[in-house]
């Protein structure tokens, strides 16, 4: 496993309580502890704060002691904050291999996964962060085409404006869409060591059994089932309360 990530949180409203907690639980990993540092890093996310490194180190924790589902669970977290993430990619690939099911994700056309590539190279705040700067960046090159007096500079200017109106436009349509993605499509972990999946919302008729670890896509609800796709498309019933949502 990678080295585990050494984050330090400052909160002037927890009087640096996150911070002293997250130090102890970094030593209590590095002792090897690993209960201990989860019950410090648990700690902190009760105060109400989250971050890919704190995920990912839940991560590591519960992957030395081969938890299947909590590690895919936490290090899936992480790379929802961190969606580029080398060292998160590559733990959340050793957690995936302890499951016991191996699921083939459909195949996708070419265009869409060049759109999949473009939209997931940065969190959804970097996405933000890129849009407000073009719009800023939009109206800084309109002031500066409307206080211009040679035609030719208006033209310089006025044609960057544009371009970074576009810039803007699109960059603010990709954080729409992950936007709705996110609203649209629900995932979660299965934490059962045995879910047995139904054709139906009932016991008479089973179809498959899926392991703790593997991630499906939380399609519907009906009181005490919960209907899946998993990512090969199959589809299917299970008892709720048995998959935390990511």
């Amino acid at each position: 496993m990678k080295k585990l990530i050494f984050i330090f949180f400052i909160q002037i409203s927890f009087s640096q309580s996150p911070s002293i907690l997250f130090e102890k639980a970094n030593s209590s990993y590095i002792e090897g502890n690993y209960q201990d540092a989860i019950n410090g890093y648990k700690q902190i996310i009760d105060n109400g704060l989250e971050s890919s490194e704190l995920y990912f180190n839940l991560g590591n924790c519960y992957y030395k002691l081969n938890k299947v589902a909590e590690s895919n669970f936490y290090y899936e977290k992480a790379l929802i904050l961190s969606p580029n993430d080398k060292e998160v990619l590559n733990n959340l690939s050793f957690a995936r291999n302890l499951r016991i099911d191996l699921i083939e994700d459909l195949p996708q056309t070419q265009i869409k996964n060049k759109i999949d590539f473009v939209t997931s190279r940065f969190s959804d705040r970097v996405w933000a962060y890129i849009s407000i700067g073009s719009i800023i960046l939009f109206f800084i090159l309109s002031l500066l085409y409307l206080f211009s007096y040679k035609s030719s500079i208006k033209r310089f200017y006025f044609t960057l404006s544009l371009i970074s109106l576009l810039f803007s436009i699109f960059f603010s349509s990709i954080l729409w869409s992950n936007n709705k993605k996110k609203e649209s499509i629900s995932t979660g972990i299965i934490f059962s060591k045995e879910l047995p999946v139904f054709s139906e919302p009932n016991i008479d008729d089973e179809i498959f059994i899926l392991h703790e670890g593997t991630k499906v896509e939380l399609i519907e609800k009906l009181i005490g089932w919960q209907k899946i796709k998993l990512s090969n498309g199959a589809e299917g019933w299970v008892a709720e309360g048995k998959i935390e949502k990511l």
